[in-house]
């Protein structure tokens, strides 16, 4: 079943109880979660970029099912933008410290691209098509309480493209943090996310 059908019977249920007994109320399992601020180790500069990154993060984490600790608390809490990110012992402590169930943290390692023109490829080529030279990657690091378990995961996206409408930096990183996202573990509807009816 696909995670679009399960979301949809979700829905269905609730519109179907809330009907036949508007007087109940459903409990969930919320997991609080943690996103820390972007480790921006390639010194990207373009503001377009960094924004798809955090809101590609955030929007995988939707309530009721998942809550995002505000980020500034995050922020005071995590005084190193890297170190923490690499240690599971460091990632633990945000937990506690936060009381958060999962801790995010995201990773800009490289976020370049050039263009090469025709001259590039020498007198004797044929190919007069201007290219773009992009060279993306992008770590994320995971940590989740429940379970006790930390993630290291990673993403790239680098080449040569013929040079297109759609051909820039910004679509690069996109494919490769969506590659990103898709890696991460947690689902939109967490297997135990409703846990009872209460009357």
């Amino acid at each position: 079943m696909t995670r679009f059908k399960k979301v949809l019977l979700l829905i269905t249920f609730l519109q179907v109880t809330l009907i036949f007994n508007p007087f109940s109320a459903l409990a969930y399992n919320t997991y609080h979660v943690a996103l820390l601020p972007l480790a921006n180790t390639a010194n990207c500069q373009d503001k377009e970029i960094v924004e798809l990154l955090q809101s590609k993060v955030t929007n995988k984490f939707k309530f009721p099912f998942y809550e995002i600790i505000p980020a500034e608390s995050a922020a005071a809490i995590q005084q190193d933008a890297l170190k923490p990110l690499k240690d599971k012992a460091a990632m633990k402590k945000l937990a506690k410290d936060l009381s958060a169930d999962i801790v995010i943290g995201v990773e800009l390692v490289h976020a370049q691209s050039t263009t090469v023109t025709p001259p590039f490829w020498g007198p004797y080529s044929d190919d007069d098509d201007t290219y773009l030279d992009t060279r993306v990657l992008i770590k994320c690091y995971a940590y989740s309480a429940k379970d006790d378990t930390y993630l290291a995961l990673k993403s790239s996206n680098s080449g040569l493209e013929p040079m297109r409408v759609d051909t820039n930096l910004y679509n690069s990183v996109e494919k490769a943090m969506d590659e990103l996202i898709g890696k991460l573990p947690y689902k939109r509807v967490p297997d135990d996310a409703l846990i009872q009816r209460v009357n």
